[in-house]
């Protein structure tokens, strides 16, 4: 069942409306019983379970439904005259609601007024601008006379020590207990037809004593009995003010003391007499000082009549239908009750409300909403629905649309039922007012998006105290005042993207004890203060990312328990929300919250591995430059590896460095050093460190693979092309590098997107320019890759080759020569085998784990950010560090031994082929001979290796059964000119 029938008044009242807090059964508010098994701490209950506010005990209104014990020796909070309750003025302040053109006053005792907690919520907040002894009470912002004295527009309460807006000056209505705020007000004249208030307002005259209150001090209706004369036509109440003749006992209550539905029984008893078949009509009591009406044993005649719960009699025809004549039905609408299933049939063109009464046809397409709220509306489907007096804003449902209409004010006379507000593309910052929003106090949300707002004046929602969601997007906003939003108690949801607000100021969201959604998004932000969000302890998510902010408080999220979630434009943010389940965007993968480098051994490699790059490759750079006189060429083409080597072990010790100067402070810098030039030149220097020794390592490949497998080509690379080319090298690496450095909106930023300043594509992540990343880590660096494996691999096979043809010269030779030549053989094809596997695998190990992973996150796989780190750190700039060692460091000492003994090895050598052979002049291969291809300083030593085990192996060919070894001339002279071994392979 959606609604539930109140037992003693047999009104319905929807199940989604019990227990809110607000009485809907008028007799004993069962509705709102057995809600809660304790009270809270600011709450009293009553007799009968119900728990109210502590701000509701002598109120002049009776919560305690029966009993009336909150309103017990109240006398010097309001005094009754003439059936007008008024506050005192000096112990009170007045909450007033307005109610079908009358005032229902409660009166505030000044014990709650500015105790944290608001018990006028659809007026002046009455927790606005309060001191607080100084400190901050339940997150409401302190006030003192000098601070308010600082405030645009404000005044000083100085009994209550309340600092209030000076809008509320001079407007009939006491705020301040000793009325400070209403005194020395201009006085208008009031004209001969005009009656004058106590509070100097002015009203037609003939509204006084016409028991509806139109002065805001209700002294209109006061007096009546001794200066005034009922006019003709109308009948005095007990209270002095006058009501129609046919308003008396019609059982709808008029007087303001309710005498006129009390001395009604013996008109009841008159219409009792003329009809014989009814008996009795009802009876009067009282509960508690409220007198009700209610049906006893006795029935109306029930064969033209309607007994209604309140004992009225209603001609028959109009139960279960609601007319335009609202005095033709019952008082307390019981009529309309229990009409789920009955028939509008009888009625002609009468319209079914969806599971409850019928309407008139009257009141079809009358633009008011007459069907239940949680019904259909059927009474204006198909008719152009229109809520308000603006007929360019229609309606739908619970909701208002004005968008893009231009409109400069809140359309008038909007429907009660209306719960929803859209407002957006107007102009209502032209002409904004503090009382602009007075009469929305039913909505529940507001959109006043793109409205040229430019500021929020403090009280401009004092009374949404029912608003939920609040959305101010695309407006013009710069800056968020204090108290901004007081009064909206109920908001959940507050929008404030797209403005252009630069600060806010503290306790700018004071008075939101309810928000649970904020949205700062796409602002102009520098700074957030601490206190900014002071008040907002339910909040679950704020979002602050598209703003430009530079700094934050220590302690400006402090306070806010309830937060779940908060957006920020970088992580280092996050450092201060740790206490935050999800805070985005998350730290990079190679950050954390206090250093550049999380990881300790990350620390440590990335120190040891800068120093022996720069260390290494400048030992190579000296030593080439002194020891190149052998081979010109290839000296000159290591020198420049190792120079570009020597850059990324630049790159490593700035990074390393940086990481040790921000250590524990890292994240406050994060922004700044990602966008410095310091970090676009170390990016820049990575990507031309490892791009220039790319395209060396090729260069060397493409002359060895030349000089292994073509070793008889005279012509070879002179000193003079070699420069060219390395100067073109240079050029297109400096290029590739330098390329992203150019300020267009493609490469924004590209060597800072992360923290180690490097624009490697191993994320899932699409920043600016990385199909530019793309092109040059995976395609041009994977197609280098299988250049020089498959050289190596091929190299090694023809070395292989030619070592067989060479060693098939010792064909009959003795078994003693044999076993000497083929061990030796053996020996060199597994040092060269491992040489050349040694070349391949660094470079495979230094770029396939990059490329890999470049090429899966091209499909959106995710890997932990912790493996991009250990790659961009260790992987990286491992050839930097190896390649001195691979190149030449591996065979300084050899070299230097080759360089001692050259000269004693070849005389030995001469003297061996002398004593050997009778024709030692065939036999000798001097170092100046023309079929020896030009080699460097290591692969001149090979030869002299070699020649020294081919001289060991020709003392014994005196053994072989032919006296001459070579049968062939020629074949003698190619074997000992393409003698290859291990060190071919190195430089």
């Amino acid at each position: 069942m959606d609604f539930v029938r109140c037992n003693n008044s047999g009104i319905n009242v929807h199940r989604s409306l019990w227990c809110d807090g607000r009485p809907d059964c008028p007799v004993n508010h069962e509705d709102e019983l057995n809600c809660k098994s304790e009270c809270d701490s600011n709450e009293l209950r009553c007799s009968n379970s119900r728990c109210i506010a502590l701000g509701n005990r002598c109120d002049t209104i009776c919560d305690c439904a029966g009993t009336c014990e909150d309103e017990i020796a109240c006398d010097q909070f309001y005094k009754i005259i003439d059936g007008v309750k008024y506050c005192s003025p000096t112990q009170t302040i007045s909450c007033s609601l307005s109610d079908d053109g009358r005032y229902v006053d409660r009166c505030l005792n000044k014990e709650y007024v500015c105790n944290g907690h608001s018990d006028c919520p659809k007026v002046f907040d009455d927790e606005y601008g309060c001191l607080h002894d100084g400190e901050e009470k339940n997150s409401l912002q302190s006030y003192t006379k000098e601070s308010c004295s600082t405030l645009i527009d404000h005044f000083w309460c100085p009994i209550e020590n309340r600092c209030l807006p000076s809008s509320v000056r001079c407007n009939f209505i006491q705020e301040c207990f000793d009325g400070f705020d209403e005194q020395n007000c201009e006085t208008k004249q009031c004209t001969e037809d005009e009656f004058r208030c106590l509070n100097n307002q002015c009203v037609p005259k003939h509204q006084r004593c016409n028991s509806k209150f139109d002065c805001f001090d209700k002294s209109d209706e006061i007096d009546c009995n001794q200066n005034f004369h009922c006019p003709k036509g109308t009948r005095r109440c007990r209270s002095g003010q006058c009501i129609p003749n046919e308003w008396w006992c019609d059982y709808f209550i008029d007087c303001i003391d309710e005498s006129d539905e009390l001395d009604c029984l013996d008109r009841q008893r008159d219409f009792v007499e003329k009809k014989s078949n009814i008996t009795k009509i009802g009876s009067i009591f009282e509960i508690g000082g409220q007198k009700s009406i209610i049906k006893s044993e006795s029935r109306c005649d029930t064969n033209t009549q309607f007994q209604c719960d309140n004992g009225q009699c209603i001609p028959i025809q109009f139960r279960c239908l609601l007319t335009n004549n609202s005095r033709s039905i019952c008082a307390d609408r019981s009529n309309l009750n229990g009409c789920g299933n009955f028939s509008c049939q009888p009625y002609a063109d009468a319209i079914k409300c969806a599971g409850s009464f019928c309407v008139d046809q009257t009141l079809k397409c009358n633009e008011r909403l007459d069907c239940p709220v949680l019904s259909d509306w059927a009474d204006e489907q198909l008719c152009p629905f229109f809520c308000s007096e603006n007929r360019q804003c229609p309606c739908i449902d619970t909701t208002i649309n004005c968008s893009d209409q231009a409109l400069s004010k809140i359309p008038e006379h909007i429907e009660d039922q209306i719960l929803r507000m859209i407002l957006k593309g107007n102009q209502l910052g032209l002409n904004l007012t503090l009382n602009m929003f007075n009469k929305l106090d039913r909505m529940h949300m507001i959109d006043l998006s793109e409205n040229q707002i430019q500021f929020i004046p403090p009280g401009l929602f004092r009374k949404l105290w029912k608003l939920r969601i609040l959305s101010l997007n695309g407006n013009q906003i710069r800056s968020i005042r204090e108290h901004a939003f007081s009064g909206l108690t109920s908001l959940k949801t507050l929008d404030l993207s797209n403005q252009r607000i630069i600060s806010l100021q503290k306790n700018s969201f004071n008075g939101l004890r309810s928000l649970k959604n904020l949205d700062l998004s796409n602002n102009l932000l520098l700074e957030l203060y601490d206190g900014v969000f002071s008040g907002l302890s339910n909040v679950i998510s704020i979002d602050l990312h598209l703003n430009k902010i530079k700094n934050i408080g220590s302690k400006t999220f402090q306070g806010l328990n309830s937060l779940k979630q908060i957006n920020f434009d970088e992580f280092r943010f996050c450092c201060l929300t740790k206490f935050v389940e999800n805070c985005y965007p998350p730290p990079n993968e190679f950050s954390s919250c206090e250093d550049l480098m999380s990881n300790t051994i990350l620390r440590i490699c990335i120190w040891c591995l800068g120093s022996i790059a720069l260390i290494g490759n400048l030992f190579v750079i000296m030593w080439r430059l002194k020891y190149q006189t052998i081979n010109r060429v290839h000296s000159f083409l290591i020198i420049n590896l190792a120079l570009g080597d020597l850059l990324m072990g630049i790159y490593l010790l700035i990074i390393a460095s940086v990481d040790s100067y921000y250590r524990g402070l890292y994240f406050i810098a994060d922004a700044y050093w990602r966008q410095s030039s310091l970090c676009h030149f170390a990016g820049f220097l990575s990507t031309l460190s490892s791009e220039i020794s790319v395209f060396f390592l090729i260069f060397i490949t493409l002359d060895r693979l030349i000089t292994i497998t073509f070793p008889f080509r005279i012509y070879r690379i002179h000193s003079q092309q070699a420069k060219w080319i390395i100067v073109i090298l240079w050029t297109l690496a400096i290029l590739l590098s330098g390329l992203p450095l150019i300020p267009i909106e493609y490469f924004d930023n590209f060597y800072g997107r992360s923290g180690v300043c490097l624009a490697l594509h191993i994320t899932h992540e699409r920043p600016n320019g990385w199909e530019y990343s793309v092109f040059i880590f995976l395609v041009l660096n994977l197609i280098s890759f299988t250049f020089i494996c498959g050289s190596y691999v091929w190299m090694f096979f023809v070395a292989k080759k030619t070592q067989r043809a060479a060693s098939g010269r010792c064909v009959q030779s003795s078994s003693s020569s044999t076993i000497i030549v083929a061990t030796t053989e053996t020996r060199v094809q597994k040092r060269m085998a491992k040489r050349m596997m040694f070349i391949v695998m660094t470079d495979f190990f230094c770029w396939m784990p990059i490329i890999s992973l470049g090429i899966v996150s091209l499909f959106d796989v995710r890997i932990p950010p912790q493996i991009f780190a250990w790659i961009a750190v260790f992987v990286l700039p491992l050839n930097a560090a190896i390649n001195p060692t691979l190149y030449t460091l591996s065979g300084l000492t050899f070299s230097k031994s080759c360089t001692s003994i050259s000269s004693a090895t070849t005389t030995k050598s001469d003297f061996c082929y002398r004593k050997s052979s009778p024709n030692n002049n065939n036999l000798r291969l001097p170092m100046n001979s023309s079929f020896v291809p030009q080699r460097t300083s290591r692969e001149v030593s090979g030869s002299f290796t070699s020649l020294r085990k081919e001289s060991l192996a020709q003392n014994h060919q005196h053994y072989c059964n032919n006296k001459s070894f070579y049968k062939d001339p020629n074949l003698s002279r190619q074997s000992s000119n393409v003698h290859i071994d291990d060190n071919s392979f190195e430089f």
